[in-house]
């Protein structure tokens, strides 16, 4: 970034400066052309050529990615160098879609097998917004469909908050046998869907954070959106814990004092998040304090649960139980901090030991 001096004039009634040859060259400004001039809620301006922004592409060459060094006197498996090949590949299309790369194209100078093309197609249904518009033998197309402009980071925020509501809601429900047996399979697609708005919600805020006229637009200074970022970040783990959780319950559902621990637990939790992320987009101190109110509750209780892990003799005979236990009480432990740390966004208020 180039920093320039000006020395303001005044003609009439009007306040001048003038602006740098540079940028006046780069965007062709001449005389009788329209530039937009925003003020900004921190007291700067910024101006813009009147145009239309132009797409940001990246082309990713198959057959430029590296193949897998074998250091051992074996012969190298084509299957596996093809499978880290297609890997690399995706991991560079996620990181450009992160990045706000409105067109994505993967080339190569041999076909693209169907296998491959398959692969990629699935991996980037995760990528909201992102959609095929041009496919052959030799190439993959991608471009970006959504308008920035349009979409509300703290809507997607909400939309990830109530998914997760729902998540831990039947996660805790299934200790008294109500749901189906493989609500499992049913949390780990909904924290899929976690995933994808995450994924979108991370492009929005980069893209925002380069483009100053987008964030503008939002209403977003650059610290909201670095909160944004993390808060969707906590309840992104929150999702993946959530779904860990659910593949231990099941184990412990029959020990009655532990299931009644472990639902107690949940309600703490449930209104540890609700109070968190009201506290957030609010930037209430009150709601923050309620928090930390009901994580005290949650580490009276979860200091009982950890009590049965040496006090219930079955539980010690039984290997399979105990592992389950210790687990869900790390997840859990791990889902209340979650919670504490999304409602330090909004007002510090509290530090953990």
């Amino acid at each position: 970034m180039t920093i320039y001096t000006r020395i303001v004039q005044q003609i009439g009634s009007s306040i001048l400066i003038s602006l740098p040859i540079e940028w006046v060259k780069k965007n062709s400004i001449i005389k009788g052309k329209s530039i937009i001039i925003e003020t900004n809620i921190d007291n700067t301006i910024s101006i813009y050529n009147n145009y239309q922004e132009e797409e940001i592409k990246i082309v990713f060459e198959w057959d430029k990615e590296p193949n897998t060094i074998n250091y051992s006197n074996k012969e190298s498996d084509p299957k596996e160098n093809n499978d880290k090949v297609t890997k690399s590949i995706l991991n560079k299309i996620f990181g450009a879609y992160l990045l706000g790369y409105n067109r994505i194209n993967v080339h190569s100078k041999v076909q693209i097998s169907y296998e491959n093309s398959e692969a990629i197609k699935k991996a980037t249904r995760k990528l909201i917004g992102l959609e095929i518009v041009d496919e052959n033998s030799f190439d993959i197309c991608f471009q970006f469909l959504l308008d920035a402009k349009t979409l509300n980071i703290g809507k997607i925020l909400a939309m990830m908050n109530s998914i997760i509501q729902g998540m831990f809601r039947e996660t805790i429900h299934s200790l008294s046998g109500e749901l189906s047996n493989d609500l499992a399979k049913k949390i780990a697609s909904r924290d899929d869907e976690i995933d994808r708005q995450y994924f979108l919600l991370v492009r929005i805020i980069r893209t925002a954070i380069m483009n100053k006229r987008l964030a503008s637009s939002m209403n977003l200074t650059n610290i909201d959106m670095l909160d944004y970022r993390i808060a969707a970040n906590f309840l992104e783990t929150a999702g993946d814990l959530i779904a860990e959780l659910v593949t231990y319950l099941n184990e412990l559902k029959e020990v009655k004092q532990v299931a009644m621990l472990i639902k107690k637990i949940g309600d703490s939790l449930s209104e540890m998040q609700y109070y968190s992320v009201e506290a957030f987009i609010s930037t209430s101190r009150d709601k923050a304090f309620k928090v930390i109110e009901n994580y005290e509750d949650f580490k009276n209780t979860i200091a009982q649960l950890k009590k049965n892990i040496t006090s219930n003799h079955d539980a010690q005979n039984d290997e399979t139980f105990s592992i389950a236990l210790i687990n869900s009480i790390s997840c859990l432990d791990k889902i209340a901090k979650c919670w504490i740390d999304i409602s330090d966004l909004a007002k510090p208020t509290y530090i953990l030991k």
